[in-house]
């Protein structure tokens, strides 16, 4: 009985250390949100008077400065065209380079070779790049175009683009292809009528992960752009820090905007992002 007692107390204090690590852990990473937020919806007058957890009048003006007033709206437009040709090019290289590793009987020589390929753009780091990539940008005449920054993500996100689609399509029986090709189908029908709605979810799961990728990329945007008319969200952002001041509310409300966009994104599509990332992981034996 003072086993059972004593396992029973080992077991509820194991839980309430637990329990208040992850309460502790959770405090730590929710409050610098939290503090973003409510920085952005202070005052300037209450910003460098006090400093409280709560504003003392809720206001919308640092929003409306950045975005308007600053003309950061142009940023945003740009992040977003930016983002979303990247996980378009992105996708549909990737799923040209990946059906015919996966669905067709191609030499696993060639097979191994292309994802190592792959996988090898991704160890350079940025920096090391960045000049190279400037030069080429120049001799193109494309600095300070937006079809420069999306041929740069596109290429940097491509190596997780291929791994990950490979694995969703190397999950889906070459059977039900094969059945669509008796049928009467050609390859092309078979791929968008059939394994294309299969796919979906993977497919949906590489493009956000893709797109939240490329809206916080910084170094190529800052190097690669000028003026408004291409930079990005994130460089405007950096912008808020002057020679002589900070503005911490303004760049809250930046702050705040940047972290909303992909965040809703994910909430949106989380059932595919679920569905996505889990596929293939329960086998039947």
């Amino acid at each position: 009985m003072r086993r059972r007692r004593r396992r029973s107390a080992a077991v509820w204090a194991r839980v309430a250390l637990i329990t208040v690590g992850l309460a502790v852990a959770g405090l730590l990473y929710a409050f610098p949100l939290y503090w973003l937020v409510v920085t952005s919806l202070k005052s300037k007058a209450e910003l460098y008077t006090s400093i409280t957890l709560f504003p003392r009048s809720l206001t919308l003006e640092s929003y409306g400065n950045v975005l308007i007033d600053s003309g950061f709206w142009m940023l945003l437009r740009n992040s977003v065209i930016v983002c979303l040709s990247t996980v378009i090019v992105t996708i549909a290289v990737g799923l040209v380079i990946t059906y015919p590793l996966t669905r067709l009987p191609v030499p696993p020589r060639l097979r191994v070779g292309v994802l190592n390929w792959a996988l090898s753009l991704r160890f350079l780091p940025p920096i090391a790049v960045v000049i190279p990539y400037f030069a080429i940008v120049r001799t193109l005449q494309i600095y300070d175009q937006p079809i420069a920054l999306i041929g740069i993500y596109s290429l940097f996100n491509l190596p997780f683009a291929i791994w990950m689609l490979k694995g969703f399509l190397a999950e889906i029986p070459l059977e039900v292809e094969e059945v669509a090709l008796v049928d009467g189908a050609n390859r092309w029908t078979a791929f968008l009528r059939v394994l294309l709605p299969l796919a979906a979810p993977g497919i949906m799961a590489a493009g956000i992960i893709v797109f939240t990728f490329a809206w916080s990329e910084f170094l190529f945007a800052l190097i690669l752009t000028a003026t408004p008319n291409a930079q990005t969200f994130p460089v405007g952002v950096q912008g808020l820090v002057t020679q002589f001041a900070i503005i911490w509310n303004q760049m809250a409300a930046a702050g705040v905007i940047a972290m909303s966009v992909p965040l809703v994104l994910m909430v949106v599509a989380r059932k595919y992002m679920v569905a996505g990332l889990t596929f293939g992981v329960i086998r039947e034996k």
